[in-house]
């Protein structure tokens, strides 16, 4: 099924389907993204088979007292990450012990995170009050999906919640800051 993600009563049922152990489908301020609560290694094993894939995940968090959760943030790093989110961008952060599934990121010192320019997926994130996954919509491999008929063509089994807007996106500008210098890793829509 489609949803419009602005509507509350479908920002509440994602909520549920994330609390549940399902994956959603979701529009952010860049890429279509798959989601499942980042603290449920089932969920991450169910979405693993369906990418394909069993690497890192990036986190979406709400604010920055939910990252300060997971992450080690210094005076330094927190005004530079301000400057940027929300935004497109991913920050790899090193990470701290706290209840992330282990398969978020598979034994690394860091963690990648994301606070995105776009309210829906934040007051989803919110309503669960835990992190949720963020990955491309896609296989292994395989470009990122950024059609919703597409998505929806490929994923029929998986909830979409949409704005209905579809965007050029080279996706999230990722950039390093568990090392100094800082440094980008990959150039995306946001510009560091």
């Amino acid at each position: 099924m489609i949803y419009r993600i602005e509507k509350d009563e479908n920002m509440k049922l994602a909520a549920k389907l994330l609390l549940d152990g399902d994956i959603i489908i979701y529009s952010t301020d860049t890429l279509y993204g798959f989601g499942v609560d980042a603290t449920n290694s089932q969920a991450i094993e169910k979405l693993n088979i369906i990418k394909g894939r069993s690497q890192p995940y990036s986190i979406i968090v709400s604010s920055f007292s939910m990252l300060k959760k997971y992450t080690v943030i210094n005076d330094n790093i927190e005004n530079e990450l301000r400057e940027i989110l929300p935004g497109p961008f991913t920050a790899i952060l090193n990470k701290i012990d706290s209840d992330l599934s282990e398969l978020v990121n598979t034994g690394l010192s860091t963690l990648g995170v994301r606070i995105p320019d776009f309210k829906p997926i934040l007051k989803i994130v919110d309503k669960i009050n835990k992190p949720i996954i963020t990955t491309s919509v896609n296989y292994h491999g395989q470009d990122s999906l950024n059609n919703l008929d597409l998505i929806n063509k490929i994923f029929s089994g998986i909830n979409i919640f949409t704005n209905g807007k579809e965007k050029k996106s080279l996706g999230s500008t990722i950039i390093d800051f568990s090392i100094k210098p800082f440094k980008v890793l990959r150039n995306g829509d946001g510009i560091y």
